[in-house]
């Protein structure tokens, strides 16, 4: 029976759009689930070599039947589309922009840590980053390689930010309850040593009940769309929504790994679904790996798509935690209001005196978007 998480879920808009987001958000959770050849994989990938994992991933996501254009997420901009109109019609006019003045949409650059060679390429492309005026949240490994707590140390203090990504990697964090449940404390106790306030899981598996009870401000293990991760499913939207004691930040940007492994790792396709994010006022948030960025080239064309994105003096470029921090300032989640049926959970007004804080009129919000999609 599809189900939202049992703890309070509060979106980023009211009306149509909110049922938009939540019956994507319901869709996600029935579906993230591993059917059994997935299960069978992560009980017995520990014994299987690095290049045999990667040569099935490859062959899995070419035998995929997508849409070229898969990460534009046509479906739920069609839904979406539908839902703007509806509210528009009801007059439901005013909402909280997403962003702090006098920003109209985000960047979020993360990275996923999975080996020991990609920790040491974490210098390099921190560097690289810097180079072009940005900083980032790297999700590191507490229990799989050994980890130079200098270059944590030294990271935080170039303005990066670090993040905890699950246990040790093996896929297996949700095989049940109760090795979650034996893993958490270390979870925990990684984000203290981290000195961290997100998390990021494995192979985005996911399930927000059983995350409550990690001491994080934030989660990023949702994504808007992505029909080559192992657990389906995708919330459809691209802003933060509040769950329960965290505020969850999807990636919304095809992974570096992924466009790599069908061929395509092109600056052009993340600043062709950036553009569409901003016409939305979303978060571009984008998982690349210093793992996978490796030859000249790839970095290059990493270089390149951020030389392009700072440009754009409307992007606000910031660490997730800097979100987690904002959506909360822009309206703190309403727990002690929310019933169990979690009606009237979104946010439309706010109490912060925060001057970034700004009501605007929804056809405005989404003016641009109205003229992409006046046919």
């Amino acid at each position: 029976m599809p189900s939202l998480p049992e703890h309070p879920v509060q979106f980023a808009f009211d009306g149509e759009i909110e049922r938009l987001l939540r019956r994507w958000l319901t869709d996600d959770c029935t579906a993230a689930q591993l059917n059994w050849k997935f299960r069978t994989y992560y009980e017995l990938r520990r014994w299987i070599p690095q290049t045999i994992k990667e040569r099935l991933q490859q062959k899995r996501n070419r035998k995929l039947i997508v849409d070229p254009e898969w990460y534009l997420g046509n479906r739920f901009i069609s839904e979406f589309r539908i839902a703007l109109r509806k509210d528009l019609e009801a007059d439901n006019t005013s909402v909280l922009h997403p962003w702090p003045r006098p920003y109209q949409h985000t960047l979020v650059l993360t990275h996923d840590v999975e080996t020991a060679d990609g920790f040491a390429r974490i210098d390099r492309l921190a560097r690289l980053e810097e180079h072009s005026g940005v900083r980032s949240t790297w999700f590191v490994i507490p229990h799989k390689y050994p980890i130079d707590w200098g270059l944590l140390t030294d990271l935080r203090d170039r303005g990066h930010e670090i993040g905890v990504h699950g246990y040790n990697h093996d896929g297996r964090l949700f095989a049940s309850r109760r090795r979650f449940d034996s893993r958490t404390p270390l979870i925990n106790k990684s984000i203290q040593e981290f000195s961290a306030t997100g998390f990021r899981s494995p192979m985005v598996h996911r399930q927000l009940d059983w995350m409550q009870a990690i001491d994080m401000q934030y989660d990023a293990s949702c994504f808007d769309v992505d029909p080559f991760q192992a657990m389906p499913g995708g919330v459809g939207g691209i802003w933060p929504f509040h769950v329960g004691r965290f505020v969850e930040i999807p990636y919304t940007m095809p992974q570096d790994h992924t466009l790599i492994r069908l061929g395509a790792l092109d600056k052009n396709i993340w600043l062709k679904k950036m553009a569409q994010n901003r016409l939305l006022r979303g978060a571009s948030t984008l998982i690349t790996h210093p793992d996978y960025l490796e030859s000249d080239e790839q970095l290059a064309e990493y270089r390149a798509f951020l030389d392009e994105a700072t440009t754009d003096p409307s992007l606000w470029i910031a660490l997730a935690s800097d979100v987690a921090n904002w959506w909360n300032d822009r309206c703190p989640p309403k727990h002690a209001m929310l019933e169990t049926s979690q009606q009237d959970s979104a946010c439309s007004q706010t109490q912060s005196a925060d001057p970034r804080v700004r009501t605007t009129a929804l056809k405005n919000l989404f003016a641009d978007f109205l003229v992409e999609h006046a046919n």
